[in-house]
């Protein structure tokens, strides 16, 4: 279980090509590991490089927001259009592979979320 980091800023600083960022978490769609860098994916099919672990990343983000659909990809839920079988489905477009051995665990965490934001508004 990872620590608590609900009380974290809304953005997330990161260094991209040698510049210093701060991306609203808001904005943020996915993030994947790809060629031993992460690819921050946001708004208007923005992207950016970082050398960051997605260990680190997901640590610096809102846990009960950001899901570990696989070993390669932290999902913004707030970002989900739908849930498939084997895919979380952005509402960019973009489909996000489940692991088989998490599928289950993330179909309920999905499902939980999409129900708490439900009630809120």
């Amino acid at each position: 279980m990872l620590p608590s980091n609900e009380n974290l800023p809304p953005h997330l600083r990161i260094i991209s090509k040698r510049a210093r960022l701060e991306i609203p978490v808001s904005e943020i769609h996915f993030i994947e590991v790809f060629d031993w860098k992460c690819i921050v994916h946001c708004n208007a099919g923005v992207q950016h490089e970082t050398n960051m672990p997605l260990k680190d990343i997901q640590n610096r983000l809102p846990s009960r927001q950001f899901i570990r659909c696989n070993r390669s990809f932290l999902v913004n839920l707030d970002h989900v259009s739908s849930v498939e079988k084997d895919a979380l489905i952005t509402d960019g477009g973009a489909s996000v592979p489940i692991s088989i051995r998490s599928r289950s665990e993330v179909r309920r965490i999905c499902a939980d979320y999409f129900w708490q934001k439900a009630d809120i508004t």
